[in-house]
């Protein structure tokens, strides 16, 4: 699979934006029928969290889930509670080998490791770090946005796995 592009990703955060709350509630019923433990993770994981880092946790997750979706030709397979946790451990120790490495070096390396949807992983750090101006921003605390980073590259790591691997059945 091919990265999704940096218009595509653009294209689908600002329509997803614009959707009307009965819309954006039929997406994620739809969501939460196919990829209920994709859901179901997102909404554990974000459970002891403040209800605003919560929802744009949630609201986050909605958008990635949509530019994949966007980007393929088929219906994204359900994927197992045990390829999450899998995923979780692995970016969970990756980000824990980073800790005290100088802010170059870490810029460098997430670089590299966060390569296969670079423009996808943009969209993260820069939502996570930068709320936009004409928007009241949520209050995060660099604590908020590390763990939010991680659920949200387990996220992006999934569905990236399992669109590439959908693509090799064929």
């Amino acid at each position: 699979m091919e990265p999704i592009s940096a218009e595509l990703v653009e294209k689908t955060w600002k329509e997803f934006a614009t959707f009307p709350l009965e819309k954006a509630q039929t997406e994620a019923a739809n969501i939460s029928k196919t990829q209920p433990n994709l859901v179901a993770f997102m909404m554990e994981f974000t459970q002891e969290l403040s209800q605003e880092v919560k929802e744009l946790a949630i609201y986050m997750f909605y958008v990635l889930y949509r530019m994949f979706q966007k980007n393929s030709k088929k219906k994204i397979k359900g994927i197992s509670a045990e390829e999450i946790i899998t995923s979780y451990e692995k970016n969970e120790h990756f980000i824990k080998s980073l800790e005290g490495v100088h802010d170059k070096f870490f810029e460098r390396i997430a670089g590299v490791q966060l390569s296969g949807q670079p423009y996808v992983m943009k969209y993260v750090v820069e939502t996570l770090i930068e709320a936009p101006e004409d928007e009241e921003p949520v209050a995060l605390t660099e604590e908020d946005m590390g763990y939010l980073f991680l659920l949200l590259k387990t996220v992006v790591d999934l569905l990236d796995q399992r669109m590439r691997f959908d693509l090799k059945e064929k």
